[in-house]
């Protein structure tokens, strides 16, 4: 009895503790919670962009794919031109079925209008191919820590039985599966972190439509359907990264940010992790780890940071996008390690086929991605940036990490790696290259630190390829 009375006992001082810890909705309380040191740590996630835009997966050359609801609203030509061409396929091979599901969505009698037909798309996604845990193995292998499925886009699409979507979702038309909880079973049975992108506004909703009706009009939209909806989201998968968007012509206040960015920390608990994507920023959202798109390290690095990008232009399958747009596995892998030296990570973004395979040259990407990682990783996961990013040539970059410095070159070493600025060696520091094994002799005069690099065979190259990385021993203590 008194060892029942004492469970008791610490079980109720665990639920004080656990309440007293419990996050406030204000920006000040947000930011005293912090981030967890998982998510620091990762470096590299899995974006995935899905959806029914995955069926024409067709924009102009350098456009966004899933954009492809918008263009249809604004009448761009590419986008609209492509969709009267699913249009005149499927309407004369499906006929009667093609134009009566269109009659039942919407009680139409007159001819149907561009984004009319656009809600016939499920009738077109199958998803016959798609096996969730090939797609966990092969992210897995690629070396990401976490994985981000799209939940939801603009279009207002859901991958999940949403009850505030009852007809508008994965389950109930198109592939009827539950996409969201079936990817998130084998992520998670891989070992990785699952996180969940959601679209706070939409294109297709009657209650707001964005970027139609005037943004002061949201909050009936926020109160009665999205906030529920993401709580709905959260409480059914308990995601651990949430990264949220659609947001700039709407401020945080008008989303509930700070109420709903708590609630999602005290519902998930310390490992979860927000985007900073929560209203139009102006210095105002104060709270979230930074998401530059395709862009350059942020200024701001206290925050962690991840730069999201697909492999070429667009998130979503662009089956017109040049083959030039895609980057080689080259430069993926000297662009991650540009970004890891500047203190950030990546969210790499994979654009799957309507059928739910994923095209082989981005399948390509990722397992070189992966293979370089799994030598190299230790310069990677858990770094921290260095005094300095690179040489002034950006051709040698910095990681630290355990009291060791990484050197890492992304030109092929030749005779000698030379650093500049570096401080004085401890006695007998070791150095070498990983995947090599072998210490390499090296000198120390006036700053400059040369690594001898000539005894290096073809073989010991090879083992690294696209870029090389050189562990110094203590010099980063």
């Amino acid at each position: 009895m008194k060892r029942i009375a004492l469970a008791l006992v610490l079980l109720m001082i665990g639920g004080y503790l656990v309440r007293g810890q419990e996050v406030q909705p204000t920006w000040e309380s947000l930011n005293r919670r912090g981030y967890p040191q998982w998510f620091r740590d990762a470096k590299l996630g899995i974006f995935v962009h899905w959806g029914l835009y995955s069926v024409p997966s067709f924009s102009g050359r350098d456009q966004y794919a899933e954009w492809f609801y918008r263009g249809l609203m604004t009448g761009d030509t590419v986008r609209a031109e492509e969709m009267l061409k699913i249009e005149r396929m499927w309407g004369s091979l499906l006929g009667d079925q093609w134009s009566g599901r269109l009659t039942n969505l919407r009680g139409m009698k007159q001819k149907p209008s561009l984004t009319d037909l656009y809600t016939l798309l499920p009738c077109l996604w199958n998803a016959e191919h798609w096996n969730p845990a090939q797609w966990a193995e092969l992210f897995e292998q690629s070396g990401a820590r976490y994985v981000l499925l799209v939940s939801k886009h603009h279009d207002g699409y859901c991958l999940w039985k949403s009850r505030y979507q009852p007809s508008w979702n994965s389950v109930v038309t198109g592939p009827r599966r539950d996409i969201v909880g079936d990817l998130t079973e084998a992520v998670r049975a891989r070992g990785l972190k699952m996180g969940l992108y959601y679209s706070l506004t939409e294109w297709t909703n009657s209650r707001h439509v964005w970027m139609q009706d005037p943004d002061s009009l949201i909050g009936d939209y926020v109160d009665n359907y999205m906030a529920p909806q993401f709580k709905e989201l959260v409480t059914k998968y308990r995601p651990s990264v949430l990264f949220t968007d659609g947001e700039w012509q709407n401020t945080p206040e008008q989303f509930r940010a700070e109420e709903l960015i708590a609630w999602y920390y005290n519902t998930v608990g310390p490992e979860a992790v927000v985007n900073n994507r929560w209203g139009s920023d102006k210095g105002r959202v104060l709270h979230g780890y930074l998401t530059p798109e395709y862009q350059r390290a942020p200024d701001d690095t206290v925050r962690p940071w991840a730069e999201c990008r697909g492999i070429g232009r667009s998130f979503g399958l662009n089956r017109n996008e040049p083959l030039e747009n895609y980057l080689t596995s080259d430069s993926l892998i000297r662009h991650f390690v540009r970004l890891v030296a500047a203190g950030g990570g990546m969210t790499l973004n994979v654009g799957p086929e309507a059928d739910g395979t994923i095209p082989m040259l981005q399948q390509e990407r990722l397992i070189d991605l992966g293979n370089w990682l799994r030598v190299n990783g230790e310069a990677i996961y858990a770094s921290r940036p260095w005094a300095k990013q690179c040489e002034a040539d950006s051709a040698l970059f910095y990681t630290k990490r355990g009291g060791n410095l990484y050197a890492i070159a992304t030109r092929v070493p030749e005779r000698a790696v030379v650093l500049t600025d570096v401080p004085r060696p401890p006695a007998g520091m070791k150095v070498t290259l990983l995947g090599c094994g072998r210490d390499l002799r090296w000198f120390y005069l006036g700053g400059r630190l040369t690594i001898y690099v000539g005894s290096l065979t073809h073989a010991d190259l090879l083992a690294c390829k696209s870029a090389w990385v050189f562990r110094l021993e203590g010099l980063a203590r």
